[in-house]
């Protein structure tokens, strides 16, 4: 009938909106935290086999302690005081991010792409910049941040 085919029409379309809930309240610790004093936040908010893909190495970072060091050392790296993300979307458990910043004058724009997990920890953290001179700057002010974490 009729209303059965509604009814399941309905129930579909819930179960689409359902799946595209999570990414959206997942990423709420991240923008929270993303400004603030303690990288603390990580350890709740990565999984443990969690996957960084850099924009300036060329394989994957593996496990949650580089993961972290890599998250830090784009935070220390990336001028904080001038970056902004500037467009989200947010489809089932993926979010990807526009964001801009300037670094040492130079203008950077990137996207920040996150697959998260049923429990809402990052598995996959990929990052995409532009122009070609923004990856360079960010290439030089990344191994000087990886230098001095390495130092502490």
């Amino acid at each position: 009938s009729a209303n059965q085919l509604i009814t399941q029409e309905l129930n579909t379309l819930f179960s689409y909106n359902l799946l595209m809930q999570p990414a959206e309240n997942f990423i709420i610790p991240w923008h929270e935290n993303l400004h603030g004093h303690s990288d603390s936040f990580l350890d709740t908010i990565l999984d443990e086999a969690v996957t960084f893909h850099s924009p300036v190495v060329f394989r994957p970072i593996e496990g949650i302690e580089l993961t972290k060091a890599y998250l830090i050392a784009a935070g220390n790296s990336f001028n904080l005081n001038e970056f902004k993300y500037t467009n989200e979307l947010h489809v089932g458990t993926n979010s990807i991010l526009e964001f801009e910043t300037k670094i040492d004058e130079i203008f950077v724009n990137g996207v920040d792409m996150i697959e998260w997990n049923d429990q809402g920890k990052i598995i996959s953290f990929k990052v995409m910049i532009r122009p070609y001179q923004a990856v360079e700057k960010v290439k030089e002010k990344m191994q000087e941040a990886l230098e001095a974490l390495k130092n502490v």
